[in-house]
C-alpha cells in the first residue's frame, strides 16, 4: 500500500488502564498521497506489561460504514 501512495494517520485516540493492562482505541484515517479522506476506523490494540516493557498482545481494527458511524467519542481524545 505505501508503494501506491496509501497514508494512515490517527486522528484520536482513548486509552484504557488498569494495573499491567491496557486497552487503546486508535481512530485512524487513511487516504491516497494526493486525495481526500478515504476510509476511517478505529485500531483496536491491546497491551500487558511485564513490569519491563509494554507488549502488544493483539490488534485488531473495523473501518467505518455508513451502517456503522465511529461514534463521536471516538473522533475526540488524547492524541
Amino acid at each position: 500500500l505505501e508503494r501506491v501512495g496509501f497514508q494512515e494517520q490517527e486522528i484520536a485516540r482513548r486509552t484504557e488502564r488498569f494495573g499491567h493492562i491496557a486497552h487503546v482505541f486508535s481512530t485512524y484515517e487513511g487516504r491516497m498521497e494526493t486525495e481526500p479522506t478515504v476510509i476511517r476506523g478505529i485500531n483496536s490494540i491491546q497491551l500487558m506489561n511485564d513490569g519491563t516493557r509494554w507488549w502488544v498482545i493483539s490488534v485488531f481494527w473495523e473501518a467505518e460504514r455508513p451502517d456503522n458511524p465511529l461514534p463521536a467519542r471516538y473522533l475526540q481524545g488524547e492524541n
